[in-house]
């Protein structure tokens, strides 16, 4: 069976997005900060932008993201094949590029059950805060790869809020820092 992946970027305090996140503001004020290992980086840095070592089958992100980012992407979203977007509110299929984003109403163990079908053995990528929040709380992320930009953002949405209060423990199988972030993945230690 694939692996239930997270891979975002995030500053060291913890912050995938500065503040006013939104439409035409996807990244917040100032975390476009945040990708400057993507468009600045070295070849230290590459690796980690390409996913090297994902077999991705499937993918989930939430509603929220989908909104902010779907305009940014227009025919070029970062991901390809089958996108399920975990929300409350029904939508037709989207087709962007190489993309199909599915909407899907019943709940996130219903979204993963879709994801792993669809995945067929493939991993399954996380997208969004939130959605990485809930598979957290619900003890189905395997592995993550946390890139940490080398800035304090103050404020802006945390990446870890709302994961419960149980231990979940990580085991550390790579750590490559570069000037512009340092790029930490983790096996995820099933405690639930």
């Amino acid at each position: 069976m694939g692996r239930v992946i997270i891979d975002i970027t995030m500053s060291v305090d913890g912050f995938v997005t500065g503040p006013n996140d939104g439409p035409c503001n996807g990244l917040g004020d100032g975390g476009r900060i945040l990708h400057d290992w993507v468009f600045k980086g070295t070849d230290a840095d590459k690796p980690f932008l390409m996913g090297e070592g994902y077999d991705i089958g499937a993918g989930i992100l939430g509603r929220r993201t989908f909104d902010i980012a779907n305009e940014a992407w227009g025919d070029n979203p970062p991901m390809q094949g089958t996108v399920f977007v975990l929300t409350h509110r029904p939508h037709e299929t989207v087709q962007r590029g190489a993309a199909t984003f599915v909407f899907i109403t019943d709940g996130a163990e219903a979204t993963l059950a879709l994801a792993r079908d669809e995945a067929a053995g493939k991993d399954i990528m996380l997208m969004g805060a939130d959605v990485s929040q809930q598979y957290l709380h619900m003890g189905e992320v395997d592995f993550m790869t946390l890139h940490v930009a080398n800035v304090l953002l103050g404020e802006g949405r945390p990446l870890f809020a709302h994961i419960g209060n149980d231990l979940i423990k990580l085991e550390c199988v790579d750590c490559v820092p570069t000037p512009s972030a340092t790029h930490m993945q983790y096996k995820v230690t099933k405690t639930r």
